[in-house]
């Protein structure tokens, strides 16, 4: 017994009642007697009281009790009480027979219908191939009938579509040490999903105990492990001979990571990426890193922001269940994933989330804020519109991109434009003028000694990194063409820390260009019991043609 269309927006109407309905199609064979069986949105279930005996092959609309006489005039009806409201934008429908078992779920979203001219209401969505219904979005659209759909009748996008693709592992969801979810991109074969032999987890636990694919839907499978995971150590999840409803194996998308989440420190997870000014078709997007050791549970992370007073305003979850962000990983987060993924190069889409709302992010300054359950900040942002690159003729679309993860995330000059070569963004992907952590034996040095300020993502930017032996030095680096003039000056009397680095982008201090050609930057560092240390480094500045 399949559901094979169903109108969960009858407004404005096309042709049909002015009321959902869900459609069922017998393919078992046989005449089936639906007394007793249930039908739910998830949260409310209503049943089936009366005998109504389904011949084989053939179509029965259910519909709320008042529209069934209404639903008659296309075909055989059953009007329902209580029957489950709809969502008209994303939701569940469940038909499960008179011992509770599933017979057959869905779990739908208006990308169903390929048509956002259809998506707004009237039309229902059908199944294209009876004989592959678990394959979900790709197996289902928006009808093609005049009057918005087929209830009663054979649908009217009916068509060969077969599943030809294996189930992928997406990723896993931690319950606690000795059970784990394993979260698959489509419905399993039962018999498959059972065999524990099928998985293993890497180092340690090796095969589970057990493994109970998860009713209503069967795209997870819940481990039971022969032996707890650990702290602070990352595991491999491997899967084989697993199939979907079709028979297909699973693909070679059957590895994902697995670990014990731990609350986020301060500093654990950062702000990496920004895009506050998107086009004005477009969307904002935050990009964040974890650059801890451990894996840290982003449904327990907030992003918020700050009021003109400067008060925590509009923190939002970063999402409704577990989702696990491992050390060096990235998540993106967007109120429209589609729109970001048509726009830049997304090499990780599965570190792509949704959220239904950002914090405001004005196009000229404002604060964001990374919190954890009791409120506490994790990291803020507060970007300004002019720490972008000065030779760009229009900010629309280009991203800031943080250079070093282990500077301050407020400092101006540890954020840069995202290069043109990347396509003025990288949200999930490392960013095109990240910079490694400073260091090295040099006591002061620049990176790179040739470089060439054009915003295409090669050597943008000359970096002054300095390691010194202590703390409390004061800075002033002044920089100088080959006559002897001075051009810039990139620090007066600051305080730096023992290990930093001073960003030039090329401009003098009125943030004009700068010819090509050699320049000699001129450090003097002084403490305030005398000590004195003073450097000079030749750099070239050079162009493209």
């Amino acid at each position: 017994m399949l559901i094979d269309e169903f109108l969960a927006d009858p407004s404005p109407s096309i042709g049909l009642p002015s009321s959902s309905f869900i459609e069922l199609k017998n393919v078992s064979g046989k005449t089936v007697n639906l007394h007793n069986w249930k039908i739910s949105n998830g949260n409310t279930t209503a049943s089936i009281k009366t005998d109504y005996l389904l011949a084989a092959d053939s179509f029965l609309v259910l519909c709320p009790a008042a529209a069934e006489d209404a639903y008659h005039a296309f075909g055989p009806a059953l009007g329902i009480t209580g029957f489950p409201s709809l969502n008209h934008e994303t939701g569940e429908i469940i038909l499960m027979a008179e011992d509770g078992n599933v017979v057959h779920a869905l779990q739908y979203d208006k990308n169903w219908f390929h048509n956002e001219l259809k998506a707004a209401g009237g039309w229902s969505l059908e199944m294209i191939d009876l004989k592959n219904p678990c394959t979900g979005i790709s197996n289902w659209t928006a009808s093609d009938q005049a009057t918005g759909g087929t209830p009663g009748k054979t649908n009217s996008v009916n068509a060969e579509n077969p599943d030809l693709s294996g189930p992928e592992l997406l990723r896993s969801i931690t319950v606690d040490s000795l059970h784990i979810l394993a979260l698959f991109s489509e419905p399993l074969d039962s018999l498959s999903a059972t065999h524990a032999l099928n998985y293993n987890f890497s180092p340690g636990p090796g095969n589970p105990a057990e493994a109970l694919p998860v009713p209503p839907f069967y795209d997870r499978v819940s481990l039971t492990l022969q032996e707890p995971i650990l702290s602070r150590q990352i595991y491999s999840l491997s899967v084989q001979q697993v199939s979907d409803c079709a028979l297909n194996e699973i693909s070679a998308e059957n590895n994902c990571k697995a670990g014990l989440p731990e609350p986020p420190a301060m500093q654990d997870l950062i702000f990496n990426e920004i895009l506050f000014n998107p086009p004005s078709y477009g969307y904002d997007y935050v990009e964040l890193l974890n650059r801890s050791t451990k894996p840290v549970d982003l449904q327990k992370v907030f992003l918020g922001g700050r009021d003109p007073l400067g008060a925590v305003k509009d923190p939002h979850p970063l999402g409704p269940e577990q989702q696990l962000l491992f050390p060096g990983e990235y998540a993106v987060l967007t109120e429209n994933q589609e729109w970001v993924m048509q726009h830049y190069n997304v090499t990780h889409p599965e570190k792509l989330f949704q959220m239904s709302s950002l914090p405001s992010m004005p196009d000229d300054q404002g604060t964001l804020l990374l919190l954890d359950e009791s409120g506490q900040i994790l990291d803020e942002l507060p970007y300004d519109h002019h720490w972008h690159s000065p030779l760009l003729a229009n900010e629309e679309g280009v991203s800031l991109e943080r250079i070093q993860a282990d500077q301050p995330t407020a400092m101006a000059s540890n954020w840069a434009s995202a290069a043109s070569s990347a396509g003025f963004g990288t949200p999930t992907d490392k960013n095109s003028e990240s910079l490694a952590d400073a260091g090295g034996k040099d006591l002061l040095q620049a990176e790179p000694r040739i470089f060439s300020p054009d915003n295409d993502g090669y050597q943008d930017y000359c970096f002054i990194k300095y390691h010194l032996t202590q703390n409390g030095f004061t800075a002033n680096i002044s920089i100088y063409d080959i006559n002897g003039r001075a051009v810039k000056r990139l620090a007066n009397n600051s305080t730096i820390s023992a290990d930093g680095s001073f960003r030039w982008d090329g401009l003098d201090d009125a943030l004009n260009p700068l010819p090509m050609g050699h320049y000699v930057i001129c450090v003097d560092l002084f403490t305030v019991t005398g000590k004195i240390r003073k450097f000079k480094l030749v750099v070239v500045l050079a162009k493209r043609y």
